[in-house]
């Protein structure tokens, strides 16, 4: 039997079970991720800008897609225990070059992230852009929170680059 606390997905030590319990701070609940919140975070941290009706339209099928995903993990259809969540994680097919799953496709992801940010390439990014990309994913900092993430992770400074972005979003040290 395989591990699902083992996330296919992140070779850096984070598990299925840290990710859910960091889903549950910023959901606010207990024990559980309501799967239309969880669809919306997802849709929002991959958000690409919406010029068309054909955008619109591709960014709703991809919500309905994760929606129909998650609630086949679903006893209730509406949330995942922490159990469930660890099950749907451990379904990704690491062996299929489509999906983000080994150290270099996870990186290339990072890439197109950080590139959505502005819509060009760049190297750096201010602060602000920074805070605009963790909040498009529907996160909300208290008073004070991003600041301090900015002063203690990334010692004050007034640009991230594109490398910072990589070992925070992958959870290691600046």
């Amino acid at each position: 039997m395989i591990d699902n606390n083992i996330n296919p997905l992140l070779n850096n030590g984070i598990t299925n079970r840290d990710i859910f319990r960091t889903l549950l701070f910023h959901f606010k609940t207990d024990n559980f991720i309501p799967i239309d919140k969880a669809a919306e975070f997802v849709v929002n941290l991959l958000k690409r800008p919406v010029v068309t009706v054909y955008d619109r339209e591709a960014e709703e099928r991809f919500k309905r897609s994760l929606n129909k995903i998650m609630a086949s993990y679903s006893k209730d259809g509406e949330t995942l225990n922490e159990d469930q969540f660890c099950d749907l994680m451990q379904s990704f097919e690491v062996q299929n070059e489509y999906e983000f799953t080994d150290a270099q496709q996870y990186d290339m992801f990072l890439d197109r992230l950080f590139y959505r940010i502005k819509h060009q390439k760049t190297d750096s990014i201010n602060v602000e852009d920074f805070k605009n990309l963790i909040e498009r994913s529907g996160f909300k900092f208290e008073p004070g929170e991003f600041e301090n993430l900015i002063k203690w992770y990334f010692r004050n400074k007034d640009e991230i680059t594109l490398e910072e972005f990589k070992l925070f979003a992958t959870g290691n040290v600046v």
